[in-house]
């Protein structure tokens, strides 16, 4: 009786604070001015449903790799860049495809949320590397995995492991552990939700704190240097091959496919230089400069810059 009582008195405070935490947002938002981008709504060739995409990827030929969550088939899909299908794999491999990436050697690498099993795969699909990252909180509870993977020059990889465990791990190139950050909470180097990670063009380790609204960025041995806060939802960032900086931010107080916008940011001062509104659960930049979205849903989004 006691607990629903004081769950009363607060509850309004909570709703209030996360209120402005979104008009904060809202904000920022608004005065920031559309990207020069170019919608691309890409059909499968021949004809593919696709489900739940989760993250979208692309190579330096431009093919397009995407995971998604179908209800049977192959979970990882190849198209070349008008959405001709060259090949798909992973069938039975998984309980919850999550992410997607491609490292510098141009090797495809997946995560799966539930199980936080980490694949690495040849372009053609033939598995090269498991990693278990392990320490499941919860093997019961469908996301309480891992959620990202990013490359170090090195060839260690950094994964993302946040819906249950608010921490960035780093391996080797043969997948050997090598060390671990990170713990819930709001502080510098904490977490509530590490959803996406990549490295930037200075070497530095950039994590999309995705409940708290944030991006919080660390040397590679996990030493915390800053962060930028704006509130809502950050849930994916990424790079281009250029250096340029996007990141996903998203209102806590909208559903899921309102008010979600890809924005550029300047990572010198953390300003928001341009936006693009469209849900994207994870980010990819291709070689070209093209916003890779994942929507969630089985539309296949592109943006492309305007020339």
């Amino acid at each position: 009786m006691v607990f629903l009582l004081l769950l009363l008195v607060f509850a309004p405070a909570i709703e209030v604070a996360q209120h402005e935490n979104s008009d904060h947002l809202r904000e920022l938002l608004q005065i920031a001015p559309p990207l020069a981008v170019e919608r691309v709504d890409l059909a499968v060739d021949p004809n593919l449903k696709l489900e739940g995409i989760s993250a979208v990827t692309a190579d330096q030929q431009g093919n397009i790799y995407v995971i998604h969550r179908p209800s049977s088939g192959d979970p990882i899909v190849v198209l070349d860049p008008h959405g001709k299908l060259i090949r798909s794999w992973g069938s039975g491999l998984f309980k919850i495809p999550h992410g997607i990436r491609i490292d510098p050697s141009g090797n495809v690498w997946t995560v799966d949320a539930q199980t936080s099993e980490v694949y690495k795969f040849t372009p053609e699909g033939k598995k090269l590397l498991e990693i278990d990252v392990g320490s499941i909180p919860d093997k019961n509870r469908e996301f309480c995995g891992a959620t990202d993977i990013a490359f170090a020059q090195s060839g260690h990889v950094f994964i993302a492991d946040g819906y249950c465990n608010a921490r960035v791990i780093e391996f080797d190139a043969n997948g050997v552990k090598l060390r671990e950050w990170g713990k819930h909470g709001t502080g510098p180097g904490e977490f509530n939700l590490v959803h996406a990670i990549a490295v930037g063009p200075d070497g530095d380790l950039y994590v999309a704190d995705r409940e708290n609204g944030r991006v919080q960025w660390f040397d590679q041995s996990g030493k915390y240097l800053g962060e930028w806060d704006y509130g809502g939802q950050l849930h994916s960032l990424a790079f281009s091959q250029a250096g340029e900086f996007y990141a996903v931010l998203h209102p806590k107080d909208a559903a899921p496919d309102r008010e979600s916008y890809v924005v550029k940011i300047d990572l010198a001062t953390g300003k928001i230089l341009g936006k693009q509104e469209t849900r994207s659960h994870e980010l990819s930049v291709a070689p070209d400069g093209t916003l890779l979205p994942a929507t969630r849903d089985g539309h296949l989004v592109l943006f492309k810059p305007r020339q």
